[in-house]
């Protein structure tokens, strides 16, 4: 894809010295710490409500230090979506990797969405809420596949499900949308550290899902998790 200097610089200040030296490892885990930062900033105060300042005042940076690892605001907008959909689709490939049954492996690939939320509150929190400001950008391509590939594994499962003859759905868009959709708006209400842990709400919310889709000569016990 081509992009403008502007565009790729954050990709070139992710990866100084050589892959695996320890100065490359340094660099990217004390990014990885600004992005967390701002990302807290950002869930708190909003994105356009944050000035460079607040971030250089809440990261502990000045500002040149800053700069050192992104050009912009809007570049951390980029990376904080990275921060939270690498594991998630590394997750959720692990998953489809073990061949398992459409219904469990639906079960865990709410469980691995639900944890992702979780682990990455303020990260998922901030792109759901700005994500408008980066749509036009050239690197929205790359994020736009990225959440596709989360959304294609989901309707593989489905497909398979289907095929199977366990599960029943007019559309199978309309049922990866409903599924996403379900589990995504937790980020509103979620809290870390709240009375019920991401596992038992994923559970909860997807023995839900599975009691809409599935043939009624296919519903069954196993697999089904008690959250009271």
């Amino acid at each position: 894809m081509a992009t403008s200097d502007a565009a790729t610089s954050t990709k070139k200040r992710r990866a100084p010295g050589h892959p695996g030296s320890r100065s490359r490892q340094r660099y990217e885990e004390r990014r990885d710490q600004i992005v967390d930062a701002a990302a807290t900033v950002f869930a708190q105060r909003g994105y356009h409500a944050t000035s460079i300042d607040d971030l250089v005042e809440a990261i502990g940076l000045k500002r040149g230090g800053l700069y050192h690892y992104v050009d912009s605001k809007r570049d951390l907008l980029l990376l904080i979506h990275e921060r939270f959909i690498a594991p998630l689709l590394a997750n959720a490939e692990e998953v489809l990797q073990r061949a398992l049954p459409p219904d469990e492996a639906l079960r865990l690939l709410g469980r691995v969405l639900m944890n992702n939320i979780a682990n990455y509150h303020d990260q998922v929190t901030v792109f759901l809420h700005e994500w408008r400001v980066i749509e036009k950008d050239p690197e929205w391509v790359e994020i736009r596949e990225a959440r596709r590939r989360f959304e294609d594994l989901v309707g593989d499962v489905l497909g398979q499900g289907e095929k199977d003859g366990l599960f029943r759905f007019a559309d199978r868009r309309i049922a990866v949308l409903g599924f996403l959709g379900m589990i995504n708006y937790s980020y509103q209400w979620f809290r870390p550290g709240g009375r019920i842990a991401p596992d038992a709400i994923a559970d909860q919310l997807v023995s839900t899902y599975l009691d809409g889709i599935r043939r009624p000569t296919s519903r069954r016990r196993t697999g089904r998790s008690d959250t009271r």
